[in-house]
């Protein structure tokens, strides 16, 4: 709940309070004042509040018409206040960003599985492109409130706010959420933020950038599952495609930067996951025939335990909770992690047509 939403909460309590105050007020002063019965003196306190124009209950004494006057003021003056409230919230724009945020609030609650964006920037805006782009469901967090309606528009779920805040990853949906990824410029913020997040969720994948070589061990101890040096990933690029331009061509050719541009249908790489439930548990790579029942090329296998076997023989025997990378199409893969009991669906995309389910 925001500052604004908080006041005026807090003023319409203030307002209601001071209502039965009046008619308090009002009643016990009819009855002592006149002599009235508590139902004669609330009638009339609540028409001498309202200002409705009714008639006097009984022939008020100079002592009543005095006080009548005077909780004609107070009930004025308090009505008065009231609709300026009302009237400011709505004015003001708070009301339909209030509508705003209850409707965000009802998408983020349906959301499972998500990813989380920290940092709407140059980075954190490549994060949520591609993320989008692989049809996955995302929460983008930034102070900016401007961004708002570019996120909506993109169909990302936006959440204003410090990402530092514990309250604000909440609101994003941390706990249900399957990664976040750190993209705010300062350091400090991005550890604080995967402390944070691993406190809140401890399955969570982490990623976050880091700016020097000295955040990197900080990030790492704060939880960290995957550090990017944005200059670093970029200076790396930069010599390969010095060194070896053949592969890189290659490499760009199979899976182009610019996946919105291309025109070429490309191959996707899979993250999936072999649930205990998958009929692949307990085979051999030769016996399971991913190739051949799927078309998916498996490039290696992650044990649970870090363990990474690249370029796996065909006796490799899979496990569960053995991640497989693997590479073909949308429906190759889809049709493996069906297989594999897997409903993540975290594929590397290329192109736009390969990933409309």
């Amino acid at each position: 709940m925001t500052v604004a939403e908080r006041n005026f909460y807090r003023t319409l309590i203030t307002v209601l309070v001071i209502f039965l105050a009046l008619l308090t007020f009002g009643s016990l002063g009819y009855m002592l004042l006149e002599g009235w019965s508590w139902t004669d003196s609330l009638y009339m306190t609540i028409i001498t509040l309202s200002t409705v124009g009714f008639g006097e209950v009984r022939q008020l004494s100079p002592t009543g018409r005095i006080f009548t006057g005077v909780m004609i003021v107070m009930g004025v003056s308090a009505t008065a206040y009231t609709f300026s409230t009302v009237a400011e919230f709505f004015v003001t724009g708070e009301f339909r960003r209030h509508i705003r945020r209850r409707r965000m609030q009802n998408r983020i609650r349906k959301l499972n599985a998500h990813f989380i964006i920290c940092g709407y920037g140059r980075l954190g805006g490549q994060v949520v492109k591609e993320l989008l782009q692989a049809d996955s469901e995302l929460v983008a967090i930034d102070v900016q409130a401007s961004l708002r309606t570019e996120l909506e528009n993109l169909g990302a779920t936006f959440v204003e706010g410090d990402a530092t805040d514990d309250d604000i990853l909440l609101q994003a949906g941390i706990e249900k959420a399957i990664g976040i990824c750190c993209c705010l410029p300062n350091d400090s913020d991005n550890v604080y933020v995967a402390l944070a997040a691993r406190g809140l969720n401890p399955n969570l994948t982490i990623s976050a950038r880091a700016n020097s070589h000295g955040s990197e061990r900080k990030l790492k101890s704060a939880g960290v599952d995957h550090i990017i040096n944005p200059y670093v990933a970029s200076g790396h690029r930069m010599a390969r495609q010095m060194l070896s331009p053949n592969i890189v061509e290659f490499m760009d050719v199979v899976m182009p930067p610019d996946t919105v541009n291309s025109e070429e249908p490309g191959i996707l790489i899979g993250d999936i996951l072999v649930s205990e439930r998958s009929p692949l548990v307990g085979q051999t790579l030769a016996a399971a025939e991913i190739r051949k029942t799927t078309g998916a090329s498996i490039l290696a296998v992650r044990r649970q335990t870090g363990q990474i076997a690249v370029n796996p023989n065909l006796d490799f025997t899979l496990e569960a909770e053995d991640k497989l990378i693997a590479l073909g199409t949308y429906d190759q893969l889809d049709l493996l992690a069906t297989t594999s009991d897997d409903e993540r669906r975290i594929y590397t995309r290329v192109h736009p047509s390969l990933s409309r389910r």
